[in-house]
């Protein structure tokens, strides 16, 4: 009888769980890609900020771009750590980018649709990407 309600215990906990995998899995795939958008956002704003320290300390002088900007950035003591990621920094630091962990046109159209910028996602390299948070790389 013991194993009887075990068994029973065990199928309403796995039935519990399906549907609410089932019934909630899209706000929880939501709040994953939401959470992501504001890493990758707080990230941009430290090299924003090292940037413009580096800038400032040495009369606006470049080092560089992408990978090589945040290793000297790194090694200037202007950022504790290198965000992780292919970071991209246009040549006068005002755009920077990351491709996202994953991402497709569909995933970058619904991060769009969650900070009310719309449910698209245009290329990276077009004059609509200006308007949106989050663009597709080619």
């Amino acid at each position: 009888m013991y194993q009887l309600i075990i068994g029973a215990i065990a199928v309403v906990i796995f039935t519990a769980l399906t549907l609410l995998i089932w019934l909630g899995g899209h706000q929880w795939i939501d709040a994953t890609l939401r959470a992501e958008l504001i890493a990758v956002s707080q990230q941009e704003q430290q090299i924003s900020g090292a940037l413009t320290l580096y800038r400032q300390e040495n009369l606006g002088s470049s080092i560089g771009t992408d990978a090589v900007l945040l290793a000297q950035l790194h090694l200037g003591g202007y950022l504790r750590d290198v965000p992780p990621g292919a970071w991209s920094v246009s040549p006068d630091g005002r755009r920077m980018s990351r491709q996202l962990d994953g991402q497709t046109a569909a995933s970058c159209a619904r991060m769009n649709a969650l900070v009310g910028a719309g449910a698209v996602c245009p290329p990276c390299d077009s004059d609509a990407d200006k308007s949106v948070p989050i663009c597709q790389q080619p």
